[in-house]
């Protein structure tokens, strides 16, 4: 696991540079053809070891866990997408420091796809109370971002970051408030919302079902 957390945080802050922390999906010029998306798992943010409480750490790698998990339901049974495991990652990626560029080719080169994505979670905290009152609300935060294999770019970036919030004090989330039932909702249902959410704007498999 401390292996695989390395060549994460490796790899993360060799995308920080071209990764931007925004609620709108961002397409970087032309996007090729792609016919296979490998799918990493989950990563933590780069230095999260030092940046955050052990609480907090202990937080966002159960809320990694649960990422894998939907993303694995969502595009597990798809034959265009390959959702990598801990395990394949770390046996993928053995050289840390390869090198981004290297690190991406050596992922599509593993699994024969021309793109991966990136799923890197920064917030992850479960609400304080019940679905009819709370003391804290629900609140996460993640980015995505699809790396071509061929030169190591990134093709394509969304972010979500959320704290949930009473209807009257977000007069303009009626649509959401309703279709999440006027409650407050667990970190787990706000983290799948907006994961599928950002699969609907996915540039190239737009008929995932995420209903």
């Amino acid at each position: 696991m401390k292996k695989l957390f390395l060549v994460l945080c490796c790899f993360c802050i060799a995308l920080s540079a071209c990764s931007s922390f925004t609620n709108e999906p961002t397409d970087i010029g032309t996007l090729p053809e792609v016919t296979c998306v490998a799918v990493l798992a989950t990563a933590l943010p780069a230095g999260s070891e030092e940046s955050f409480s052990a609480t907090q750490k202990k937080s966002l790698i159960e809320g990694a866990s649960y990422y894998d998990s939907v993303l694995a339901t969502e595009l597990g049974d798809r034959p265009e997408f390959k959702v990598l495991t801990e395990y394949q990652l770390d046996a993928i990626l053995s050289n840390p420091w390869g090198g981004r560029l290297q690190q991406v080719r050596d992922l599509g080169k593993a699994t024969g796809c021309e793109a991966v994505l990136e799923v890197t979670l920064s917030r992850y905290r479960e609400r304080v109370g019940t679905e009819m009152s709370i003391e804290t609300a629900a609140s996460t935060a993640f980015s995505m971002d699809l790396i071509g294999v061929t030169r190591g770019v990134v093709l394509w970036s969304s972010s979500f970051d959320e704290t949930q919030k009473a209807l009257f004090d977000d007069i303009f989330s009626f649509g959401k408030a309703r279709n999440r039932g006027f409650r407050w909702m667990s970190v787990q249902e706000l983290s799948r919302d907006g994961l599928l959410s950002r699969l609907q704007e996915f540039p190239y498999f737009q008929e995932v079902n995420v209903d």
